[in-house]
Order: C-alpha cells, then structure tokens, then sequence
C-alpha cells in the first residue's frame, strides 16, 4: 500500500471509528482540527483550521505534545462557509503562531484551497505577504483524472517547483443530484487518480473524501469509504 495514503476523518462522524481503516492501509490521517481524538497509531497531521486567536495561540503546545511532524493550514479561508479570513489577516496569524513551529523541524502546509480562481488568487496574496510554507495543500472535485492531475500540476507551477503537494480533499463529482456520476465511474477515477498520485513524485500524500457513510446528494455517496453498514465499502476497500 502506498505510502503517500492517508484519509480525511470528519468529527461529527461519531458512529465509526478510524479503525475501520486497516493500519498497513492507511498511513496518516487528518481531521480538520488540531485535536487527534483518537488512539489509532497511525501518524495524525493537526490542523489549525480557522484563524481564531486563542486556537492559534495553542497550535503549539498540541503539536508538540501530539508529536506532530507536518501540520495543516486554514480550511478554504477564501470560503465564507470555511474558514473565512482575508489574506492579510491569515499572514499576520500565520506568521505569529504558525511559521515559529518551521523552526523546530515542523513541515507547514499551506492554507487548503478550494479549486476556484478566487482560492488561487487568497493564496497568492497570502504568499506575496511572505509567509512561508513547505508544501501546497490542494483540494478538487470534479470528473476526469487528466483534469485533476492537470489542475494540480498548474497550480504548482504557478505557486514553485520548489513545493510538494498534498491533495487533502479530492472525489469524482458532477455537483449535480439530479445528474450523479455512476459508481463504475467513481471507481475507475478513484483507481486511476491514485495511481497517477502515486506515480509522481512531487505528490507526497493525498486524502480522498470522503470517510464517512452519507454524502450530500449533489457531491454524492458513491464516494464513500464506508458503507451504511458500517464496514468498508466496496470504494473503501480498494
């Protein structure tokens, strides 16, 4: 199993656990916070998903305490239903609280941005306030494995060469409920986009959303990794 797999473990999913994910299967996770919340062994990478002071102002100390190596942005902070902050505001934070951990051997993700022109240009201007960070962490959803690939290979052309990336939210959609893509197709993008992540080497890991039972009826729950029984389903177990 490859080592760049990891899964996208949402909070308010209190009905499963993560260890529905068998260990020589999935080698890190996250959960959209700095909180690890869990006793699996495999490596948890925090989150600092909004820029609030006081969660801010206690990265630190959980990272250290977690043993975190690598730590994750803001959560599509271009979004007013996500993060929701402006460029400027997030660099005054990010370089307050975030960029001191750089310094003690920690791996910074950039800010999660959505697959949109206005997520691109937040952060461009988050970088041209001079933040720094280590590796892109990009999100997309949409239909096509070489518009995927395509996409992430833009935008690190566009932000360095110098950066790696991490694709932390990525599923086969059309956002239409009425117009769903088929299973074979989620499952044909879903084999063929994690080997094209795998074989390339700029890509250092990747997290496919979703790991849960349900989905909204316009991303659509054939891309689930867990079935309404509670076991793996037939994509979670690829």
């Amino acid at each position: 199993m490859s080592h760049k797999r990891g899964i996208a473990w949402p909070l308010e999913n209190n009905e499963d656990s993560t260890d529905i994910f068998p260990e020589d299967r999935i080698r890190w996770f996250y959960n959209w916070s700095a909180d690890k919340r869990s006793n699996r062994n495999t490596e948890f990478v925090p989150m600092l998903w909004t820029g609030n002071e006081n969660d801010a102002n206690q990265l630190g100390e959980k990272v250290r305490s977690q043993g975190a190596s690598h730590i994750l942005g803001f959560n599509e902070p271009e979004r007013t239903e996500q993060a929701h902050i402006s460029p400027g505001d997030g660099a005054r934070i990010w370089k307050q609280y975030v960029e001191p951990l750089r310094g003690q051997g920690i791996r910074l993700g950039s800010p999660s941005i959505a697959s949109t022109e206005e997520g691109l240009n937040w952060l461009q201007a988050f970088l041209n306030e001079g933040c720094q960070i280590d590796f892109l962490a990009l999100h997309w959803y949409g239909r096509g494995v070489d518009n995927f690939i395509g996409y992430i290979t833009n935008v690190r052309e566009r932000f360095g060469s110098q950066y790696s990336v991490w694709v932390t939210e990525f599923a086969c959609t059309s956002w239409n409920r009425n117009e769903p893509v088929h299973q074979d197709e989620i499952n044909q993008f879903f084999e063929q986009s994690l080997a094209r992540l795998d074989g390339t080497d700029w890509v250092e890991r990747y997290a496919w959303f979703g790991a849960m039972r349900h989905l909204p009826d316009d991303l659509g729950s054939g891309n689930c990794l867990i079935g309404g029984d509670g076991q793996l389903s037939e994509l979670g177990r690829k």
